[in-house]
């Protein structure tokens, strides 16, 4: 039986040769473009995690920094209108 004046087996063998050209140019492709793609995005995943690890180091840092700022002023404003209560200083918040 011929197709296209083929044999079964004249398009098996074609087929078959495709088939492996197609594996060997993807296998190829993977090699030179996707591998090393690969690599490239997993040094940079790393760099970027070490990077999120400092920030966040640094926003605890800072947000520990703060919060003693925060408790200073109160400290502060409590000591100043103790003073102007015991000076006789009226704040800003009493009617004069």
């Amino acid at each position: 039986m011929t197709f296209f004046g083929y044999t079964i087996g004249d398009w098996a063998e074609f087929i078959s040769i495709i088939g492996v050209g197609v594996s060997a140019g993807s296998w190829l492709f993977k090699k030179i473009a996707l591998d090393p793609l690969r690599s490239d995005i997993q040094v940079l995943s790393e760099t970027i995690n070490r990077q999120l690890k400092l920030h966040e180091q640094s926003l605890a840092d800072l947000n520990t920094h703060l919060k003693t700022h925060d408790e200073e002023l109160g400290s502060h404003s409590v000591r100043i209108t103790r003073l102007e209560d015991h000076v006789g200083i009226k704040g800003d918040n009493d009617d004069e």
